[in-house]
């Protein structure tokens, strides 16, 4: 269900691309080269993230990319419920055994397909992307019943003695924290950009693509589930940031 919206998202993408590639001449003073920064929220099939990326100009329709930040993965058969029988407790995915999040810095390129015209134009842009990547797995604790029903106790998920009708729900976040595992990994994606800022000065963009990642092992989300080491997602992003530039060139009206 999720590729899916990715997917129609990535062709609404596209189809904003064409509808306002025309519009009213620009006369203002265009920027020649760009170096640019920006942040981007992006979501994909298997959680969020949020990163910052700088751009640097090494020709008019060439920049070398860096980016890092924060994601989040979750397993793709993780399911978020309730205990029915307790209130006051809050959501929980029943055999999930880490809280995993990870930590990404890549280097690239971005190449401009179709430069602005207009006013009302867009960029079209093209980028790839790749670097080291660590996921850090942190234990998750729960508030379950004893098994004589006589109290509660916090501990980690174990397939053995928890069922679904003894767990209440999860306990503090910032337990299991000493406990963090990290494992090592590569990551590499791909994507179309499109930038309809106003100005050129600001930078608005919608990005979509494809994201790869691969770890030195499995990384264990869920108790008795299938775990991943290669994972393949979708993404879609949306970019804000500020354009630094040295040069300017006047946009000539062909009317005039």
């Amino acid at each position: 269900m999720v590729r899916h919206s990715l997917i129609i998202l990535l062709l609404a993408v596209l189809s904003c691309g064409v509808s306002f590639a025309q519009g009213d001449i620009d006369t203002e003073k265009k920027i020649l080269y760009r170096n640019e920064w920006s942040i981007g929220a992006v979501v994909k099939n298997n959680g969020l993230e949020f990163d910052f990326r700088s751009g640097k100009f090494v020709s008019v329709l060439k920049k070398n990319l860096l980016d890092f930040g924060l994601g989040f993965i979750k397993h793709p058969q993780q399911y978020r419920a309730v205990n029915p029988y307790y209130t006051g407790y809050s959501g929980y995915c029943f055999g999930k055994k880490n809280f995993c999040f990870e930590l990404f810095y890549t280097m690239g390129r971005q190449r401009t397909l179709f430069d602005k015209a207009d006013l009302n134009s867009v960029e079209i842009r093209i980028f790839y992307m790749g670097g080291p990547a660590l996921a850090f797995l942190k234990p998750i604790y729960y508030e379950c019943l004893q098994n004589n029903g006589n109290g509660i106790v916090t501990e980690k998920f174990d397939p053995v003695n928890h069922s679904a009708a003894m767990t209440l729900g999860p306990s503090e976040f910032t337990k299991g924290f000493s406990e963090i595992k990290v494992v090592p990994g590569v990551e590499g994606k791909v994507g179309l950009s499109i930038e309809f800022g106003k100005k050129d000065t600001h930078l608005v963009a919608l990005e979509a693509g494809m994201k790869l990642s691969v770890f030195a092992k499995k990384l264990e989300i869920m108790e008795q589930k299938r775990n991943q080491q290669v994972i393949c997602n979708l993404f879609l992003a949306f970019r804000f940031g500020r354009v630094k530039h040295g040069a300017h060139y006047e946009y000539l009206n062909e009317y005039e």
